[in-house]
């Protein structure tokens, strides 16, 4: 087993979703900052002791690779995840025929190779690679066409900035996309729902006050999608049940008062019966959910202060989702002080969670030890927190 050497800082360890056409996660993108050993270590301790390979469930994982003739990754029994363990080597490797006997030995060890950057017009690449990887920020996938046609794929593009541009990439022929594309929809496009989720919300205020079942129930009613999506959620693994939903009384006696609270947050952003992909905020917005909670546990939080990190995470995203200021959103919801403070300041013990949380999605705002160290959290009970987080989210993402 692995130990970490104390006398050097605990990386900072990123996850980033990778999606498909249709929105859901098929693999997550692996990153450690500072990475010196080029694997080694630091990644087997995070499939052997933080369970990483759990949280894949069936998804790939991509780990980047600077030189693939020192890269070696050992990993104990049952840690190796079920999904392939996908390596991103440098471009210029992939081409460099000195370098293919190190990419075959990689390979034949059950590793995937995947180039990471666009290789020349002339180039050459071995056989076994057939996916590569590009970045939709520097301009070069209009020049990619002649190996989106000759390599299998699917080809990952990161960096998409929103919505237009993954149309863009999708045309060219990617499959694997990367960014910050769902929280910068098409504001061309309708909003969807809207019946429905303003009825959410007024379940989201009848559960605030703790109102009968009865009123629940006869809002549920009113609402074919959102009874749909009630037995659809309430019944999948992501929430543990085994048995099937046949009524509401059923669903809500089931759940319980707090899960039913936490399940009409997570339906905010639930795929509705015609539509064509999933929400690519669904999965998102469970990973800041789980990942504010499993925090604000390792900080001492209270019962109470748990449910609202939860909700602090959930209604993070609320203002993308319906396309309104966060504040017109919350406002008859009437929540506690410190729900809104941290929603609309990032103040507070929960406001500060939030903000390395939203650092943590690696995009243009970086997260650094002292942002951890502001929240109460250091670098390696924070990975704790990130992997448990997206050990749900995966599932939430697969099964929504």
């Amino acid at each position: 087993m692995a130990v970490q050497d104390k006398s050097v800082p605990f990386p900072l360890v990123f996850l980033q979703p990778v999606a498909d056409v249709h929105h859901v996660w098929t693999a997550l993108s692996l990153h450690i900052s500072p990475n010196d050993d080029d694997g080694g270590e630091m990644l087997s301790q995070l499939f052997d002791q933080f369970k990483l390979g759990e949280a894949l469930g069936e998804l790939a994982c991509l780990i980047p690779v600077r030189d693939p003739a020192t890269f070696s990754l050992k990993l104990d029994d049952g840690a190796r995840p079920k999904g392939p363990i996908l390596l991103r080597v440098p471009v210029e490797h992939c081409t460099d025929p000195a370098r293919f006997d190190a990419l075959d030995w990689l390979n034949t060890s059950n590793f995937g190779i995947v180039a990471d950057g666009l290789p020349g017009a002339q180039a050459s690449v071995p056989s076994f690679i057939d996916s590569m990887v590009l970045d939709a920020s520097v301009g070069s996938l209009p020049e990619a066409g002649h190996w989106l046609q000759h390599m299998r794929g699917p080809h990952l593009v990161e960096n998409i900035g929103d919505a237009i541009q993954f149309d863009i990439c999708r045309t060219e022929g990617f499959r694997w996309f990367a960014g910050d594309y769902p929280l910068h929809p098409d504001s061309r496009l309708s909003q969807k729902n809207s019946i429905s989720r303003a009825r959410l919300l007024k379940l989201l205020e009848l559960v605030a006050r703790d109102a009968d079942a009865n009123e629940l129930e006869s809002l549920l009613k009113q609402d074919p999608a959102l009874s749909y999506q009630l037995f659809k959620l309430v019944s999948s693994a992501a929430f543990g049940f085994s048995a099937h939903i046949t009524n509401f009384s059923q669903a809500i006696n089931l759940l319980g008062r707090r899960q039913l609270q936490r399940w009409l947050q997570l339906l905010l952003y639930a795929r509705f019966p015609g539509d064509e992909s999933a929400n690519p905020l669904l999965p998102r917005a469970a990973a800041r959910a789980a990942m504010m909670e499993s925090m604000a546990q390792r900080v001492e939080c209270s019962r109470t202060e748990l449910d609202r990190a939860f909700i602090v995470g959930m209604f993070s995203l609320l203002d993308v989702l319906l396309g309104m200021p966060l504040n017109d959103i919350i406002g008859p919801l009437k929540l506690p002080l410190d729900i809104v403070d941290a929603l609309t300041t990032r103040t507070g013990v929960l406001g500060k969670l939030l903000d390395v949380v939203e650092r943590s999605e690696y995009s243009r705002i970086p997260l650094r030890h002292v942002d951890l160290e502001a929240a109460g959290l250091d670098a390696r009970t924070y990975c704790e927190c990130l992997i448990e987080a997206f050990s749900w989210a995966t599932r939430v993402s697969t099964e929504a």
